[in-house]
């Protein structure tokens, strides 16, 4: 039976932070790296962290291929509220936000459609309809017992990621000895929305005897709830700037009250009826309902205008208002069966997501028209120079409303089978390993739009915004004036009939059907002999899709369905090294290959053509497109100290084949006649190289106070390189762009201080400006890039008795601004405000 220690604050801080060169669960061998089953670890009653840090030092030491871990006691430590938030002070990682939360993570530079995630080595669906990626903000951190990033891609690991793979890892009754649960609250409170934000979770498991099998059965259970509410103030240009005739052309200041919702639950069961059997099912249910009301003003300027001028134009005040729910579940079943040197693995496992949006507004418009007197100042935080009347309600009429009815589902299947077998001799020892595996994915889209306008036909008499306002709209960067009412507005709305208002169009374009069967084969073998473990084999994946979609010519007014298929097959050997220089210095060295196929919002076969005044334009995915590969290079050394510490430097090179960009491909081979046509095209070689630092240490020696202090921080410094290409006058030009997301210097750095009662931690989290997207292929003033980014966070635990602890935490002290610019920092393309967010808490917890 195993007893995991329970760690506390900073000794998870030392696992999730380090870079542990280590190799994943499955390749170890079982002779020279113990099983959790057959290694013991004693708990811990205290908050004390030496032995459990030696420990997992010790067990990243004794490994191959290399992987970090976050540890479950250190996920919620600083307001991390999901998956996200916690795994963005890991070496080589860094976060892509929304509204402030942790979203989607990078690793090592690479966009989060460029890694995998999986739950117990399950591969799990995505919500989104266009994306492959799987938005961790969905699953609360309380659900899992630890994650595993594995940034060496062993042949046991399914394709699908070129930066790495995020395993998620549930707790189990085995975790820990006997009895466990757990229970806390907390509160949480967001300075600038004034909000207090509760949060409740709790956990338990025990294990129980089955006739003569002495604690043979296992049940865990976990729980959490969270309702968030904060707001955000933005104002952004979305890079609608003429570098031609210098001038801004539009912005848009916008005031956003979100509410947000997560709720898991998990459910694991075990049966370990003998030292040789397991049986196990595994669950994961979690739901995230993200409500939002944004109120917006849009202001167009008649020509360009540059700051503190005045000109014609036009203003409208929008609202948008939609409640978005996303769902993520996943069940596995599975037995291990072990015979003298022999071990079989089966397991069946099933994942499903949606993403629902029913009848939200995206977009209630109302205008007014000025001949003069509009304009703009500031940089970063623009605000608007407008008359009074641009103020008032009256002045605006209603344009237009656009509603929408969305629903996206992802199914994914898989069956695996796996056999390992132990070859022991002498002087060395191999484990060989083979499995197969053989998955299902589908993912299907729709979304309805409809488009109300010309109101006063309709019979309409409210027609002002007069009609529809709300009270002034609380915004911190400007004098904004009234808000727009949606119960207001749905009560005009549901005096209509809506259907009579479906753009087929719209509505036609954004449906797609896609299927993916994909059977998987690997061969691996893990050698062990003296100073030496060498890990080789090769995976082998063969993929068929099949995509259904629409097609609508605007000249012959006619839609038509649309259908691809796309074959292909992929070899990905890898071989990784490891080299004990002495007892306290290890080397090691990694090469592997990747495959990540193109997202779904690039490959569906949606087809829209028209006829603009004589030019034939074209918007379409590309079903054709090629999965990206990668060939992976590491090379690492990591030095241990005798008391509790380690010191690493890890080099990496990853060279990238058939990234995929938009492009507008008019005049290529098959659209000559075309004005425009853009869709996803595969691009040349690029690469990604870079070097990653960290260090673990413990004071010691001082006998003071001082001896109570951890210093954990890493950093990575990151290079790469992408060349697009287009067409001028039938002449092929290029140029070299670094890949989208990918920040030259990401750094971590955090400062623990721990007694037997008393634990604390202020990190700092930093990462330099990345490109977020091409605002033009052609012209690399408009690409859109965001800035630096550096947050402080603060944590503290005080132990009231064995099982009571009280905690706070401070998120983003600094009050730090999310900025993206258009090709330079002087042209804003958008600024946000968060403000800080506190929290209070206490846990229970029977030790």
């Amino acid at each position: 039976m195993m007893k995991k220690t329970y760690l506390v604050y900073c000794v998870a801080a030392a696992l999730s932070s380090a870079h542990a060169v280590a190799q994943s669960e499955p390749t170890q061998s079982t002779e020279t790296k113990p099983s959790a089953e057959q290694a013991p670890i004693e708990e811990v009653l205290t908050i004390g962290y030496r032995e459990s840090v030696q420990k997992a030092v010790q067990q990243q030491r004794d490994a191959g291929g290399i992987i970090n871990v976050l540890k479950k006691d250190d996920m919620g430590k600083l307001q991390d509220d999901s998956i996200s938030d916690a795994l963005q002070r890991m070496p080589g990682l860094s976060v892509e936000r929304d509204q402030g939360e942790g979203r989607f993570i990078r690793i090592r530079g690479l966009a989060p459609d460029l890694n995998s995630v999986s739950y117990n080595g399950t591969s799990l669906a995505a919500p989104e309809a266009g994306r492959r990626a799987v938005a961790l903000d969905v699953i609360p951190s309380d659900l899992l017992e630890s994650v595993v990033v594995s940034k060496t891609l062993t042949p046991d690991i399914p394709a699908g990621s070129l930066g790495g793979n995020i395993e998620l890892k549930s707790m189990t009754a085995f975790d820990r000895d006997g009895a466990f649960y757990s229970l806390s609250s907390e509160l949480g409170y967001n300075a600038q929305a004034s909000e207090t934000n509760p949060k409740f979770s709790a956990v338990a498991s025990n294990t129980f005897d089955i006739g003569d099998n002495k604690d043979s059965f296992g049940v865990a259970v976990a729980g959490s709830h969270q309702d968030r509410s904060f707001t955000t103030d933005n104002v952004e240009t979305g890079g609608n700037w003429d570098f031609d005739e210098p001038g801004l052309e539009e912005f848009e200041q916008r005031a956003y009250q979100v509410t947000r919702e997560r709720t898991g639950l998990a459910l694991n069961l075990d049966y370990r009826p003998s030292e040789t059997s397991q049986y196990y099912l595994r669950s994961l249910y979690s739901e995230f309902a993200d409500t939002e009301i944004r109120q917006g003003i849009i202001t167009e300027f008649e020509d360009p205008i540059a700051e503190n001028t005045a000109s014609a134009g036009e203003i409208t005040r929008e609202l948008k208002d939609r409640k978005e729910t996303q769902k993520i579940q996943a069940y596995m079943i599975g037995t291990e069966q072990t015979w003298q040197d022999w071990q079989l693995t089966l397991e069946l496992g099933t994942s499903e997501a949606s993403e629902s949006q029913p009848f939200a507004i995206g977009g209630a418009q109302f205008v007014q028209s000025f001949d003069d007197g509009l304009g703009y100042q500031g940089v970063e935080q623009l605000q608007l120079i407008a008359p009074d009347s641009a103020y008032q309600g009256e002045g605006y009429s209603i344009d237009e409303v656009e509603v929408s009815d969305a629903y996206t589902e992802e199914n994914a299947d898989s069956l695996k089978v796996d056999l390992a077998y132990d070859w022991l001799q002498p002087s060395y020892q191999v484990t060989f390993k083979g499995g197969i595996r053989i998955s299902q994915r589908e993912k299907t889209a729709r979304e309805d739009i409809f488009i109300v306008e010309d109101f006063a036909d309709l019979g309409v008499s409210a027609l002002t915004l007069a009609d529809y306002a709300t009270g002034d709209v609380e915004y911190g960067f400007d004098r904004f004036g009234p808000g727009i009412s949606a119960d207001a507005l749905w009560g005009v709305l549901d005096t209509l009939t809506l259907a009579d208002f479906r753009d087929d169009v719209e509505s036609s374009i954004a449906q797609y059907q896609i299927d993916e069967d994909i059977n998987a084969g690997y061969f691996m073998a893990d050698l062990n002999s003296g100073a030496w473990q060498v890990i080789a084999g090769a995976r082998y994946e063969h993929e068929q899709r099949d995509a259904r979609g629409t097609r609508y010519n605007d000249e012959l007014n006619e839609f038509s369905p649309e259908y691809a298929e796309f074959s292909d097959a992929q070899w990905l050997p890898s071989l990784i090294g490891r080299y004990e220089l002495s007892n306290s210095t290890i080397v090691r060295m990694a090469y592997s290959t990747g495959l990540v196929r193109p997202s779904f919002e690039q490959i569906r076969p949606s087809y829209f053509v028209e006829n603009d005044d004589g030019d034939i334009k074209a918007e379409f995915g590309n079903p054709a497109l090629e999965p990206l590969t990668s060939r992976n290079l590491d090379l690492g050394i990591e030095h241990y100290d005798e008391t509790l510490g380690v010191m690493s430097a890890t080099a990496f090179y990853k060279s990238i084949k058939n990234f995929v960009y938009e492009a507008d491909i008019a005049g290529r081979p098959g659209y000559e006649s075309f004005d425009e046509a853009v869709t996803y095209i595969n691009g040349d070689d690029a690469y990604v190289a870079g070097l990653e630092f960290n260090l673990v240490h413990q004071l010691s020696g001082f006998n003071s106070w001082l001896d109570n202090f951890l210093i954990n921080t890493n950093l990575t410094f990151t290079d790469s390189e992408a060349t697009v290409d287009w067409l001028d006058d039938g002449t092929r030009m290029e140029r070299d762009i670094p890949l989208p997301s990918q920040s030259d210097t990401t750094a971590n750095i955090a400062l623990g201080y721990e007694t037997q009662d008393l634990s604390m931690r202020l990190a700092a989290n930093y990462k330099s400006k990345y490109l977020a997207e091409l605002g033009d292929v052609e012209d690399s003033r408009y690409d859109i890039y965001e800035d630096d980014n550096l947050t402080l966070d603060f944590s503290t635990k005080w132990l009231l008795s064995e099982q009571l602890s009280v905690n706070f935490a401070v998120n983003n002290i600094t009050d730090e601004e999310y900025f993206v610019y258009t090709g330079d920092k002087r042209y804003n393309a958008q600024y946000e405000a968060y403000g800080r967010s506190y929290s209070l808490g206490i846990q229970w917890v029977n030790w």
